[in-house]
């Protein structure tokens, strides 16, 4: 049977400063860094602690030096890759605009996670953190804001080989608004891997209507080169598939394309390069068996000319045109809303069929693509998600969300299971979500729709603890508020 945590401190609303390297507050039995103790309260390591407690992990050895909570997961010599959300190191939200602790997984868990990891690893193996943000996404930078940098510092003063990687083939420097500098190469020594899962994706239902798929920033011939007369290829970083353990460390968020983003999502960070990720099918639904808008309009064809000219001329390094046709593409946008009364674009609503589709594919994928690509019945490596809830993402995620103070760490070794309970968390009506309630997607994840609603949870929150998911009893306080786009459609 699978796992699902949820560990949950009213009082756990901020993360702890770099300045004592997000060491523990307390010197547990088990810790191994008995010289280094934070001065200061440290509720993050310990919310992630007492999770692993309440669920029972090495339950013989709970209070002694020998406690292991992770051995059941993690072998002498394995291969761990720790997978947080990196997204972006700017928040749109302006509000919070340097303010990254609802945007980006926190240093702080991955602190805690990485000393659980190498108590299971006893001095061998590899240890790995790496992620594949947005295109735009200045990782130094984001390191230094979050603290990331400090948490590097620690491993590296310890002496533990701590391996980190930008898993993008390529990033981009944002030149104004809508409008970016031609990619460079990230250089990161890594391959990728192509994977054609042909007749296995969850687009292919989808072939007898040659879907024109689209992903925003990159020019859709691209794409249509990877998804296309049956074939369903995605490019992917081979690192990730060389691990034999992954332990995904999302953010969960509201979403503009999916409602949501929680630990399937987060494995579009795995992707080498992005175009091969169909975000949506260009067209309208009223006419054209696309999900980039709603209603019918000509507008529509004006938009998408105009968005299409301006990331060409942005690769080709001619930022006046591309600049030009960004201006026409908002002009195009505005009159399409004030004519069809339809304010949605590029797939950010509730309608959007595509994005979910190749999430699943990235997620069978990650669990049952073997270290050359080669896909197996049987799944390859061990998952186990680690969701960062102490502040959750609201209103306008995943780039430009608001801070929602929760205090709550969630644990699954099933990443479906794990977005289910996230979907209830937020408040969110699991039923309005395509990937909770088709039996191809419960099947990639070795789940019946009766186990993705009946498995057990373990919380020190007494409403839920020792409930079936669905019969979980959520405050209203913990519940999200929903992107704008998906506001009146998903909420319970």
């Amino acid at each position: 049977m699978f796992r699902v945590g949820i560990q949950y401190e009213k009082n756990t609303t901020s993360y702890p400063n770099s300045v004592d390297f997000f060491s523990p507050s307390v010197l547990y039995p088990e810790y191994l860094w008995t010289n280094e103790i934070a001065r200061d309260e440290n509720k993050a390591y310990k919310l992630v602690r007492d999770c692993f407690i309440t669920l029972g992990l090495d339950k013989e050895n709970i209070g002694r030096e020998s406690w292991n909570p992770l051995g059941e997961y993690i072998q002498k010599d394995n291969t761990v890759l720790l997978k947080p959300n990196w997204v972006e190191n700017k928040n749109k939200n302006k509000k919070v605009h340097d303010d990254l602790a609802c945007l980006v997984t926190n240093p702080s868990i991955a602190r805690a996670v990485i000393d659980y990891v190498l108590i299971a690893l006893k001095g061998s193996g590899r240890i790995i953190i790496a992620d594949a943000p947005m295109q735009g996404c200045d990782l130094d930078t984001l390191f230094k804001i979050t603290g990331y940098d400090r948490l590097f510092e620690f491993y590296e003063k310890k002496k533990v080989k701590l391996e980190i990687y930008d898993l993008r083939k390529y990033s981009v420097e944002r030149k104004y608004k809508g409008v970016f500098l031609p990619p460079k190469l990230t250089n990161n020594g890594l391959e990728s891997l192509l994977i054609n899962l042909k007749d296995m994706s969850m687009h292919a239902e989808k072939n007898n209507i040659n879907p024109r798929y689209k992903v925003e920033d990159y020019e859709q011939h691209v794409t249509e080169s990877y998804h296309g007369k049956g074939n369903h290829i995605y490019e992917v970083n081979q690192l990730p598939l060389e691990a034999d353990v992954i332990i995904n460390l999302p953010k969960p968020k509201t979403h503009r394309l999916a409602g949501l983003t929680g630990g399937c999502k987060n494995f579009v960070g795995i992707t080498f390069e992005k175009a091969s990720l169909p975000h949506r099918i260009d067209g309208d639904f009223e006419k054209e068996q696309g999900d980039a808008y709603k209603k019918h309009s000509i507008w529509n064809n004006m938009m998408r000319y105009f968005n299409e000219k301006r990331t060409h001329y942005s690769r080709k390094g001619e930022i006046k045109m591309s600049k030009i046709n960004d201006v026409l593409m908002k002009i195009s946008y505005v009159m399409r809303v004030i004519l069809s009364g339809d304010k949605y674009r590029v797939g950010s609503w509730y309608g959007n069929d595509t994005i979910w589709r190749t999430v699943v594919d990235l997620n069978n994928i990650i669990l049952h693509a073997d270290k050359n690509g080669v896909m197996h019945d049987d799944i390859q490596r061990k998952i186990i998600t680690i969701g960062d809830m102490i502040i959750g993402g609201e209103k306008e995620g995943p780039v430009g969300p608001s801070p929602k103070e929760l205090g709550i760490i969630l644990f699954s070794d099933n990443n479906l299971l794990f977005d289910r309970v996230v979907c209830d968390i937020m408040g969110f009506d699991s039923n309005k979500f395509k990937m909770f309630n088709d039996k191809k997607t419960a099947a990639v994840f070795s789940l019946k729709k009766r186990i993705l609603e009946e498995t057990i949870v373990k919380s020190n929150f007494l409403k839920i603890n020792d409930k079936k998911i669905c019969d979980m009893i959520i405050p209203n306080e913990w519940h999200f508020k929903p992107h704008s786009c998906w506001k009146g459609y998903i909420e319970k």
